[in-house]
Parts: structure tokens; C-alpha cells; sequence
């Protein structure tokens, strides 16, 4: 069959990356004979009329859209075009968002046939396999439409054999548009820091309990992992195929088991593999020794969340974190060598003005490489969507204002344009300010002087 799995295009542009979860199904897809493309419209600064014309072109069978909440209008727009393009063609649609609101997606969306919920690998291609809608029930992870009802079909287990996954399909993917800034800015100081970069994920699921965040709803909270032996032979084709030295890890925390990630960096250093990485912990689980095995296996930066510099905001966040750890967890890792990169959030349930004052000041004191500032997002399946449900603090279900720099929740004392004001604030603080600007440049001209990766 041919099939088209397309990431939809956005008005506003951020950074972009290697769409994993795309090239995870093409690689299966592909392995038992389909011929597949995938549209990453954002990579390729397509609008949703280029889409269409990709669509039209390809003419598929089958059109798969993945889609965060922010994206699902245009997910939308793609289904129709599709059955536009061909009233046959089969259209899926899948992510965190429909799998929470599979029911809901089906009734705004006619031109949706099939979403599948939670991870989509071994789904997809069961139901390629059934084909015919009364053959889907036995689909374990889909929803989709019966003689005019919904179905939804129980839950499928999650995948526990990492390895069993063939490697991501790179090869259908603009590996070329991928590219960071040294300091993580959207901006490119004298247009000469830009670097090529690729991502891996290692593992899936978290074992934590954060509320706000959604990751959970599409991996699960138990944490499940790649082997070091089958993470080191797809590092070797980021690096040796596509020359790609700056590898970011995007799992929602790599170093669960101690062991595991220190295997991994044994590894690393003894294929001599030459790459530049970052991966994701927590304040709660860094210490020296495991920092500094990953400093030598060429680990560059260590991002964790910390997400306030108030305690109570954090317990109601539950991070089952303290300020002090933060802060320990911060000088651990910079003693080490390593860079700190941390995310913050305002407009959250509870806060005042002194409270986010609160966090721009223990956000300054912890002088981090690289820091974050976004506004809480209650992305539905979360405790903190909810919660602000629960209490009538939405302010809208637009689902395109969902966005994490765009207020949606009513915060009692303060307007959404006073948290926005917080918010340009804070990003103009750490990111943009005259010493941070001199201090990214130092370090561009430093590192170009000594030939390091970036």
C-alpha cells in the first residue's frame, strides 16, 4: 500500500526536529513491504496547500497524521483534503491528544476514518491488516466509526522489547533541515553557529508523577529501555551515515537505571564513537559519579525540570522535588563539567505575582547554561487539565491557543496579559539580555577557536 504520514505545518515556527515517532512507523511499515513518505511540514516550511499538493502527487491509500493538541485543526484540514483527494484513501490519526479524546476527535472530524491511541507501531499495522471496518474490532488501541456509531476498541499493552523496533526511517526524513543553535536561541549570532543535530530516544514512559505533564498518556508510566548494545548501533548511523556529532537524547528520562546508562557510556567510549549528546534526568536522581562517566562519554549538557523556585507551587506541581535539591542537583552537575539545561513555568493554579518573582529570582541564582521559561499548558489527560476543569479555571478549548506560551487558565488576581507580560519578561531576562548575548558569543568564538563540537 502506499501511505503518506504527514506532521501537520503551524503558523508560528519553532524548532524543529527529527520526527521519531513518524519514522518508528515508516520503519515497520516498510519492513513488511509498504512504500511510504513522510511530510514534516514544518522542517520543510510547507503550508497546509503544499500539503495538499503532496498529497495529490502521492495519491495514498492510506494518510497518517500525527497531531499534539496545538496541531489538531490542522490535522483536520489534512483529513479532509485527503478524502477530497480520494474518498478511499484512509485516513488515522494519532498522538497524545486523541488518545485521550478519541471519541471527542471522532465527532468534530468527519473526515477522520481511525485513531489510534497510545503507542502506534504495532497498531498500524494490525489494522492495515484487517482492512475492512468489521474486521477492526478485534483492533486492540483503536477508535473508529460503525454504522454510524463510535467504537473503541480496549486499550493495546504497551510494547515492552525496545529492541524488537526496527530503527527509525531517517532515510525518509530532510535530515539536512535539522539544525541548533549553539545557544539555544532562536536567533544565529553572525549566521555561523548553526549545527547539524539528529535525536534518539532510548526509552519510553516515566515512572513519575508530574501533573501537568502528557508524556504518560502516549509511553505509560513505566519505564521501559533500550538496550546500550542497540542504542549504540543507531548512534553509529547518526554519526557515521549522517555525520551528525550533536545527538539529543528525547526520552523523558534516560538515567532511571544507573547501570544501564553507564553501560552506555562505556560503550560510547570504547566504539569510539565522536559525539556531542545531552539527555533528560531529574534533580532527585543526579549525582557526581554518574555525572562524571557521562562527562567522559562525551555528554554535554544534562536537562532537567524544575519548573519553580516555590515549594508549594511544586508540591502542587508534584515534582517530588525540593528547592534545596534543585539547587544541589545543579552545582553536582556543573562541578562535574557538564552544562545545566532546566525548564520553568508560570501561570499555574495558586501562583501570585511574588510567587513568579519568586521563580525569575532562584531561576537567576542558579545561574543555569540554558534556561526556559514557558506558561502552564493543561494538555487534557492531565491531573492539571483536571483539575483547572474541575474548578472552572479554562479559559477557552481552543486547542490551537494551546501552545505553552499562550495563557488558558484563569489565575485569580492577575490577567492573562499581566502573565504574558511575565512571561516576555522572563524570556528576555536569560535569553536575551546584553550579558547573556556577549556571554553566548564568547562562547561560539571559544569554541570555534578549538575546533570543539558544538
Amino acid at each position: 500500500m502506499k501511505i503518506m504520514l504527514i506532521w501537520p505545518p503551524l503558523a508560528k515556527k519553532g524548532r524543529i526536529a527529527p520526527l521519531l515517532g513518524l519514522a518508528y512507523l515508516a520503519s515497520c511499515l516498510e519492513k513488511v513491504g509498504h512504500n511510504v513518505k513522510i511530510i514534516d511540514s514544518l522542517a520543510m516550511r510547507y503550508t497546509l496547500k503544499d500539503v495538499e499538493k503532496k498529497i495529490k502527487n502521492f495519491d495514498p491509500d492510506v494518510v497518517g497524521i500525527s497531531a499534539t493538541t496545538q496541531f489538531i485543526y490542522e490535522a483536520y484540514s489534512i483529513a479532509r483534503m485527503s478524502k477530497e483527494n480520494n474518498p478511499n484513501c484512509m485516513t488515522v490519526l494519532g498522538g497524545p491528544h486523541t488518545t485521550v479524546l478519541s471519541r471527542k476527535t471522532l465527532e468534530e472530524c468527519n473526515f477522520i476514518d481511525i485513531i489510534i491511541r497510545g503507542e502506534g507501531e504495532r497498531t498500524l499495522l494490525e489494522l492495515l491488516e484487517k482492512k475492512k471496518k468489521e474486521d477492526l474490532i478485534g483492533v486492540r488501541g483503536i477508535s473508529f466509526r460503525l454504522n454510524y456509531k463510535i467504537i473503541e476498541n480496549p486499550d493495546r499493552p504497551f510494547i515492552e522489547d525496545l529492541d524488537s523496533l526496527p530503527f527509525p526511517a531517517y532515510h525518509l526524513l530532510p535530515m539536512q533541515k535539522y539544525v541548533v543553535n549553539d545557544t539555544k536561541l532562536n536567533i544565529d549570532f553572525f549566521h555561523t553557529n548553526k549545527q547539524p543535530f539528529g535525536t534518539i530516544t532510548t526509552s519510553r514512559g516515566c515512572p513519575f508523577n508530574c501533573s501537568f505533564c502528557a508524556s504518560n498518556i502516549l509511553w505509560g508510566r513505566k519505564w521501559r529501555s533500550r538496550s546500550p548494545e542497540n542504542i549504540i548501533e543507531e548512534l553509529k548511523i547518526l554519526r557515521n551515515k549522517y555525520g551528525l556529532r550533536k545527538i539529543f537524547f528525547v526520552d523523558d528520562i534516560s538515567t532511571v537505571k544507573t547501570k544501564r546508562i553507564e553501560n552506555l557510556c562505556k560503550l560510547i567510549k570504547e566504539e569510539g564513537i565522536d559525539i556531542s549528546w545531552e539527555c533528560p534526568t531529574r534533580a532527585n536522581i543526579v549525582t557526581k559519579d554518574l555525572c562524571l562517566k557521562l562527562k567522559k562519554a562525551g555528554c554535554q549538557t544534562i536537562g532537567f525540570g524544575i519548573e519553580s523556585g516555590v515549594q508549594k507551587i511544586l508540591d502542587f506541581l508534584n515534582k517530588g522535588i525540593t528547592l534545596e535539591l534543585a539547587e544541589q542537583a545543579v552545582k553536582t552537575v556543573k562541578n562535574a563539567g557538564l552544562q545545566t539545561d532546566s525548564n520553568f513555568m508560570i501561570g499555574i493554579p495558586g501562583e501570585t505575582r511574588e510567587m513568579i518573582k519568586q521563580t525569575l529570582a532562584f531561576a537567576k541564582k542558579l545561574d543555569l547554561t540554558y534556561t526556559t521559561f514557558s506558561i502552564l499548558t493543561p494538555y487534557p489527560g492531565t491531573k492539571i487539565y483536571e483539575y483547572v476543569k474541575k474548578h472552572n479555571l479554562l479559559l477557552t478549548e481552543d486547542w490551537s491557543k494551546y501552545t505553552s506560551f499562550n495563557p488558558v487558565i484563569r489565575i485569580n488576581g492577575m490577567s492573562s496579559s499581566e502573565i504574558k507580560g511575565f512571561f516576555r519578561k522572563a524570556n528576555l531576562t536569560f535569553n536575551f539580555s546584553p550579558m547573556k548575548i556577549i556571554k553566548n558569543i564568547k562562547e561560539i568564538i571559544d569554541k570555534k577557536a578549538v575546533g570543539k563540537p558544538p
